[in-house]
């Protein structure tokens, strides 16, 4: 029984990894609007995550923060406890994805002081 159960877990995180990556990131985009040219900043940060420590526990923070409005890409590492998170900054900001990240996963996620911008 404890062998099915296993397998099911598997195939969970399995679909679940596979549901993540396949999204496809917008990076820095320009968009038309009207007669005009707008270009789309992304905005970069480093949340650390200091109980994450597997690669379930990768899935559900990237599943967390994958359903804030804004957050274009997600990449975790469990080794530095770290999620790198790209976002938006008119749409969300870095607290607002590590509260969601905390109420997704319970686990404390930490905010630097300064945010890396990319434009």
């Amino acid at each position: 029984m404890k062998t099915i159960g296993l397998i099911a877990a598997a195939v969970v995180i399995t679909v679940a990894i596979v549901a993540v990556r396949s999204r496809t990131p917008e990076r820095n985009q320009v968009r038309e609007v009207g007669s005009q040219v707008v270009a789309v900043r992304s905005q970069m940060v480093t949340l650390k995550v200091p109980k994450m420590d597997c690669a379930g526990c990768e899935v559900g923070v990237r599943i967390a923060a994958s359903k804030v409005d804004g957050v274009k890409d997600v990449k975790t590492d469990s080794d530095k406890r770290t999620a790198d998170v790209t976002f938006d900054p008119s749409k969300t900001t870095a607290q607002a994805i590590a509260s969601a990240i905390t109420k997704g996963t319970g686990f404390d996620t930490e905010v630097p002081r300064t945010n890396k911008s990319k434009t």
